[in-house]
This record gives structure tokens, sequence and C-alpha cells, in this order.
């Protein structure tokens, strides 16, 4: 097992930099990272295109930062979610085949590397949710199922927008969060990192870590980055800096940024 770090310095900028908010809260993920135990974490990729971006990356600098503490790191890839596709605020998502999430997945890994540290003696580890979710029987989902309500299920700020609207809501994008709730309890983690867009499936997997595992799992959250109009910007909005990208064709994305973004930039991408 590598040596767990606990520099009080390196510990309070994890906690803060490009951090939205940490559930339950910052001191108990601190006290939790001063115990010198090592802790697993994760964060999940859906594969619903064949690069990952800048606003990934984000995340995975949050990931490299427990890594170099020396705690357990698991690169998840949604190889089952990504076939459904977090829901969406203005209809469903088009569903994609089991085909086409691996074609999209399959370069993850090597554009992860130059964040990710995959190798020596605490590898980031790549996981795939298929082989836990692919293998849940229809009882078992009911199972699942019951330790959520509808209301609860309709908190979700896009599922509130499209009640509103008076646009459908299907069965499916509510077993979504179900879905990504399970991850967590299939990997027992101890905790789990990703953007503040993910926050109502983050904590529907510390909820369930509760009731299934008697667990408590954190949640960080981290800060989007986020264009000159408010818009994230990532591969559904078309704005998005890949990881495959060449380095000038990056420069040049960055480069047309606002003067009002580069601050947020600088505190999220650095």
């Amino acid at each position: 097992m590598p040596k767990i770090i606990t520099d009080k310095k390196k510990i309070y900028e994890l906690l803060t930099r490009g951090v939205e908010n940490v559930y339950p809260s910052k001191g108990f993920l601190e006290a939790r990272l001063q115990e010198g135990k090592q802790l697993t974490l994760y964060t999940g990729y859906d594969p619903t295109a064949p690069t990952l971006h800048i606003g990934h990356a984000i995340t995975m600098m949050k990931l490299r930062q427990f890594q170099d503490l020396g705690h357990k790191v698991i690169m998840l890839i949604g190889d089952f979610t990504g076939m459904i596709g977090d829901p969406d605020k203005s209809s469903a998502r088009v569903q994609l085949t089991r085909k086409e999430v691996l074609a999209n997945c399959r370069e993850y890994k090597k554009q992860a590397s130059s964040i990710l540290d995959f190798k020596g003696a605490n590898a980031v580890e790549v996981r795939y949710n298929s082989a836990w979710l692919g293998k849940l029987k229809f009882a078992d989902v009911l199972e699942l199922t019951s330790h959520f309500t509808v209301q609860r299920m309709l908190e979700r700020d896009m599922f509130e927008k499209r009640t509103k609207e008076e646009k459908p809501i299907y069965i499916h994008e509510f077993l979504y969060p179900v879905m990504q709730a399970y991850d967590s309890v299939a990997m027992n983690v101890d905790g789990e990192v990703g953007g503040n867009d993910q926050t109502f499936n983050m904590l529907a997997g510390r909820d369930l870590m509760k009731e299934l595992k008697k667990k408590e799992k954190f949640v960080l959250t981290t800060k989007l980055l986020v264009d000159s109009s408010g818009v994230k910007m990532g591969k559904s909005e078309g704005n998005m800096v890949a990881l495959s990208d060449a380095p000038e064709d990056m420069f040049g994305k960055v480069m047309s940024w606002t003067d009002g973004m580069i601050q947020n930039g600088f505190e999220l991408c650095t």
C-alpha cells in the first residue's frame, strides 16, 4: 500500500481549489483525510462521445490530488449507463447501442493518462459499470427502486423544468440516478467526485450507501467551466475543448475565451 500523505496544506488545496461543495461537510472529509488511512473514491464518465474534454479534466485533476496523497482512485466508465444517458432538461436523450458506447470509450484511458497515473504502486483502476448493472435481474431493480420516491426524483432540476413545461419524462430516465447510485454500492467506495451538475445523482448514491451499506460516503462536487453566457462547456453544448485536440487547437480555443472566463478557467484548469 502506498504511503498516505496527511500534509495539511495539500489537503486544504484539495478541499478548496475548484470545489463547489463537499457532503456531508468539508470538515468530515478533512478528518477522514487526516486519519492516514487509504480511501477509495471514483468519478464516472459516460462514453457518449469519442473524446473526453476539458470539463472532464477538471474532475481528473481533483482525482489526481487524491491519488498523489496515496488514496485509491477508480476511473469508472459508464458503458451501461451511457446507453441511456444522463437525463437532459429539454427531452429524453437518444439511446446508444453497446457497440457505440464501447467505440466511444476506446481512447478514454489514453486521453486520461495525461492527468491520471495508471502505472505504479497506486495506479488508477479502470472499471466498467456493465460488470454489475448488466447482471441485475428485474427483481433486483425493483428492490433498488424501492429506496427512491417519485417526489424525490421530481426534485431534480431537469425533471422539474420538464414538468412545468409539460414535456414528457420517461420511466427509464428515472432509472438513471438509481443505476448511478448503485455504482457506489457495487464498488463499496468511500467517496465520489464529480461536477456540480451531477450533485443529484451523487447524493442518490450517498443515500443508497447509507441504507444498504450503513456507510457514510462523501461527495465532492467541482465548479463547472462555463462560457460567457453561463452555459457549461462540454460535448452537449458543442463548445468543448477536447483532450484529443492538437495543442495548437486547444490554445486557439482557450484564447477565444472572454476575459470574464479567465479567472474561473485558471482556477479549474491548472
